[in-house]
């Protein structure tokens, strides 16, 4: 898989290390601070244009301390996360972003959370173990999955920029203040026309009524936030296309592991009609987010479309 490289020595100190990072290194490390848990695969998808030069490269920041990896088992692949040497570097950033602009509002308080200390190994380690022994990990993978992914097929695409994801703690700051957490809001730009997404990761292991409840506060939401009651909606006072007219707000993006549930979702929605600005796929054949893999509630599950179509698809 990799190409003969010489390992790399452990750096005793952060200062060490740090000028010999490039750029490609500094948003490797930035990323895993903020996505925790990345793989081989996932990293090349984002970073690299080869299997052998993702492997080379990590290999040598995890040698030099700023990545670390683990795997769940000898049957899976690695994951990797920032070492000691890296927690250090992203606390080093932030304590000097602290000191140049703390974000003081007009009450006298920091908008930012200062720094505490500087990480040790110690921290590091248990850094480390509460990533793995979460009940939350397959979760958090599953979601990083589709990120890189989409990030990937933004990467090959000609006309689709993937301006930003929110990861869930970033995502309150996009989404209403009450309501329920998406577990990821991105920004697309599709040849000039900016587009907006809310992420559900489902595997399940929720009541179903519970994740309709989501799709019922969404409609909510944009209800409230276009100026419109769900009753003008439903009694057809207003069609899909005018409240996207007004204000395209966030569609809502529902990505499920198990295609049964998928059904029975859209066989709900169907039954209690309403907005629903909803479109649903798979883990099985989203394997490229941008292409023809979205059921848009109130079509038959053969009208897929493309990432780029669901603001378009007109509600019968």
């Amino acid at each position: 898989m990799a190409s003969w490289r010489k390992p790399a020595l452990a750096a005793a100190s952060l200062g060490e290390v740090a000028h010999q990072l490039t750029e490609r290194d500094y948003a490797i490390i930035k990323h895993l601070s903020r996505f925790r848990l990345l793989t081989i695969v996932q990293l090349e998808r984002v970073f690299f244009d080869s299997a052998s030069s993702a492997y080379d490269r990590v290999k040598t920041l995890c040698e030099r301390g700023l990545l670390d990896r683990r795997r769940p088992s000898t049957h899976e692949a690695y994951r990797y996360f920032l070492g000691w040497h890296g927690l250090s570097l992203v606390h080093a950033i932030a304590t000097a972003d602290f000191e140049r602009d703390p974000g003081i509002d007009l009450f006298g308080k920091s908008e930012k959370p200062q720094p505490g200390r500087p990480p040790t190994k110690l921290k590091a380690r248990q850094h480390a173990d509460k990533l793995f022994f979460s009940s939350h990990r397959s979760h958090l993978e599953g979601v990083n999955d589709f990120y890189t992914r989409l990030a990937f097929s933004c990467r090959t695409s000609l006309d689709a920029e993937l301006r930003y994801w929110y990861v869930e703690h970033e995502a309150v700051r996009v989404s209403p203040a009450s309501g329920v957490r998406a577990d990821g809001c991105f920004d697309l730009d599709f040849a000039g026309r900016e587009r907006e997404f809310w992420y559900e990761y489902d595997t399940g292991t929720e009541p179903l009524d519970r994740l309709v409840g989501k799709v019922d506060w969404y409609n909510q939401e944009i209800a409230r936030r276009q100026s419109i009651s769900l009753r003008d909606i439903k009694e057809g006072r207003y069609t899909r296309e005018q409240v996207l007219a007004q204000a395209p707000p966030r569609m809502m993006l529902i990505e499920f592991t198990k295609p049964g549930r998928e059904a029975n979702l859209h066989d709900r929605l169907a039954a209690t009609g309403g907005l629903d600005l909803v479109a649903t796929s798979t883990t099985a054949r989203s394997g490229d987010p941008l292409g023809p893999v979205w059921w848009c509630a109130g079509t038959s599950p053969g009208e897929m479309r493309r990432l780029a179509e669901v603001y378009t698809f007109r509600h019968l």
